[in-house]
């Protein structure tokens, strides 16, 4: 039977199929005709072959779709929930009737209906069934990469370079897959214009791009695409259009716009011998001037026309502002963890105001509280709960490194319309990985050993709990969108309120997409994936919370696997990129597959680094030791050879001071050179990646 991501919650196949058309022919008594076109054709975007018909003489190639907006609630539907965004579906021989009581339930019903299309030689067909469907989940939401870390550890990378375009189709997708809210992550340099502060935002920024042409690196001023360029308006009216929300994801006093980068004297003041490198990050919150700034930089993110913003707490908890004053307003006995509490719920409550006051509808969430003890007590969850102001939900909730039973004491303190979102983040992490791709635990370095459990599995294992609380909303993280398209489908799929087994999902959801021709060899390219981060062999000296396991001897076996099995996975890579690239509906899935092949050319070279620096790890004089250090940078330049010529912002960034750069080849080819030069000594580390220094604590 034909497979719908989202699984319908109830679905009758009949014998028999409807008679060909190539044209639809739309009616709908009740629906303003201007709103009903709009959503009919901005669905059909993938299938411009199909005519559409409004109110016009039907042809005899046309199958008739009546819409019925006040459709009766089914018996057993949450009425609610089927009011909000459900539907009905009972397609005839002839003609199909749609059952919504809203602009969402159409909408969502035209999701599935394009997915009963089977395409035949005279046009088009579908099987006959009858559909009864709502979802288990009011907001289902993906978190998409902005403007992430912009400015302190990259410029931009995968959705960040899009313009209106790539936002446009990406966002068809997503409402394809019933996916109703889109969090606009913007950490980093601000990439929309703000004339109050013009040094907080992304333009002109200077930075070296690799010319594949003349083979050297030209200096360039980047700018954010929605300020070469405006668009987010326009982006968030199509969105409205079809139902999709737009919240800003912004840190709370973190990362919020190039200010402490431009005004590095207005910084948090770190203790005197410190060990902590992330000072850079956060403001002190005793300065007028800085609550100013924040408050002005929120009121300014109101009027773009976010329906809401998320708050995000800054994980680095560790200390706290060590000035005069904050000692005098924040400390007064605590820990600095609880005085970041105290400085950031004080700040969250000013930023409130301030927003209430610009949109009284904006909706407001936060993102706290993940620090350890990751077990709460019911006495800190109380003080949790009457921290903040009531209307506000939670984008974070517990999910990773407790039992279940955690994510349902939060839900019960906080009330479950109050949960947003949880801890499913591993699209996230692996986002952090510079371009290559993990997505289950089984592709990467004995992952079972890691600390960091972020993994598809993770991310479906807490959408389901999610679901069967009946919570307000699920945050999916795609901070990476080209080769993790699994991700996406995923966070539909359990976000709308699927039981279905992991194991048994991943063959039916890429089936759903690309069909049983082609279902396979996706299946085995996404599982066979080996992915070794560079920073893993043992002379790489930073921390890497996300891949801490090095390579060891152990590994050879798996190595070796990998390279043998490496010619077979290209040629799949090969088989389905050519073939998604030659369909008229696949092909906006070929980038995908072109990421996935980039990623495993330097997996193949990161193979022969890692087995270099085994042999390294186990020489036993200095010749042996200084032939293996040659071989692991040749090798290291021939993975940033790939990397330089396949993607846009690939060198370090260090606007705030602090060197950081996501591809990992500038740190280890400064460690090399120690070794082999150490008489021209660089002591000057390049971090991986902004992000990655919050985690450490794991």
């Amino acid at each position: 039977m034909k497979k719908i991501i989202p699984k319908p919650r109830d679905i009758k196949w009949k014998d028999g199929g409807t008679k060909p058309f190539s044209a639809l022919f739309f009616e709908s008594a009740d629906t303003p005709p201007g709103v009903f076109e709009q959503i009919v054709s901005s669905k059909m975007w993938n299938y411009e072959d199909i005519r559409l018909l409004f109110g016009e003489t039907e042809e005899g190639d046309s199958f008739r779709v009546t819409v019925n907006r006040d459709a009766p609630v089914p018996k057993g539907a949450d009425r609610r929930l089927f009011s909000l965004q459900g539907y009905t579906i009972d397609v005839g021989e002839n003609s199909c009737v749609i059952g919504c009581r809203s602009d969402e339930g159409l909408i969502n019903a035209l999701s599935t209906l394009k997915q009963l299309f089977e395409q035949t030689e005279d046009g088009y067909t579908m099987r006959l069934c009858s559909i009864t469907d709502w979802p288990a989940i009011e907001q289902r939401a993906v978190s998409n990469t902005f403007a992430w870390y912009a400015g302190y550890g990259r410029m931009g990378f995968d959705m960040q370079l899009w313009g209106f375009d790539e936002w446009k189709e990406y966002l068809d997708i997503c409402s394809d897959f019933k996916i109703n809210q889109f969090n606009m992550c913007m950490y980093g340099y601000w990439p929309f214009a703000f004339a109050e502060y013009p040094e907080t935002v992304l333009k002109d920024m200077p930075m070296k791009v690799w010319n594949t042409e003349s083979r050297n690196w030209v200096e360039v001023k980047y700018a954010h695409p929605n300020l070469a360029e405006p668009f987010l308006d326009r982006l968030i009216r199509y969105g409205h259009s079809l139902g999709v929300r737009f919240f800003a994801y912004v840190g709370l006093n973190s990362y919020s716009g190039g200010f402490a980068s431009a005004h590095k004297d207005k910084r948090m003041k770190l203790p005197p011998g410190s060990p902590y490198v992330n000072d850079f990050d956060r403001l002190c919150l005793s300065d007028e001037g800085n609550i100013a700034y924040m408050k002005a930089a929120m009121r300014r993110i109101v009027n773009l026309g976010f329906d809401g913003i998320d708050f995000e707490e800054s994980e680095e908890a560790f200390w706290y502002c060590d000035c005069e004053a904050c000692h005098k307003n924040f400390f007064n006995g605590h820990t600095p963890e609880e005085a970041s509490h105290i400085a950031n719920n004080a700040l969250l409550k000013e930023l409130y105001a301030v927003i209430r006051e610009e949109n009284p509808e904006c909706a407001i969430g936060t993102r706290a509280w993940r620090q350890p003890p990751l077990q709460k007590s019911p006495e800190l969850l109380r003080d949790m709960t009457g921290s903040i102001p009531a209307d506000v939900g939670l984008f974070w909730a517990p999910g990773q490194y407790v039992p279940e039973s955690e994510f349902e004491k939060w839900a019960e303190a906080f009330g479950r319309d109050r949960i947003w979102g949880r801890d499913t983040e591993s699209n996230a992490v692996a986002a952090c990985f510079g371009r290559l791709v993990r997505i289950f635990r089984e592709n990467g370095l004995r992952c079972g050993e890691e600390g960091n459990d972020q993994f598809l599995e993770e991310d479906i294992r807490q959408h389901m709990g999610s679901a069967a609380l009946h919570v307000r909303g699920i945050n999916g993280y795609m901070f990476e969108w080209y080769g993790f398209f699994l991700h996406l489908f995923a966070h539909a799929f359990y976000g709308w309120g699927s039981k279905m087994e992991k194991e048994e999902f991943y063959p039916y959801a890429l089936e759903a997409v690309f069909g049983p021709g082609l279902a396979e060899d996706v299946l085995y390219i996404l599982k066979n994936i080996f992915t070794i981060h560079e920073s893993q062999m043992k002379i790489f000296p930073t921390e890497f919370p996300f891949a801490r396991n090095k390579v060891e001897e152990r590994d050879i076996p798996r190595i070796r696997a990998a390279i043998d099995g490496w010619p077979e996975l290209m040629a799949r890579i090969g088989r389905v990129q050519e073939a998604v690239a030659a369909d008229a509906r696949l092909c906006v899935y070929e980038p995908h597959f072109e990421k996935l092949r980039v990623s495993s050319e330097r997996s193949r070279v990161i193979y022969d680094l890692a087995l270099a620096s085994i042999a390294y790890d186990n020489a036993q004089t200095r010749e042996e030791k200084k032939a293996c250090l040659l071989k692991m940078l040749e090798l290291n330049e021939m993975d940033f050879d790939i990397v330089r010529n396949n993607y846009f912002d690939v060198n370090p960034v260090a606007l705030t001071g602090t060197k950081s750069c996501m591809i990992p080849c500038h740190e280890l080819k400064r460690v090399i050179l120690n070794e082999l030069f150490p008489e021209e000594r660089d002591d000057a580390p390049i971090y991986l990646g902004v992000e990655a220094l919050g985690w450490l604590w794991l």
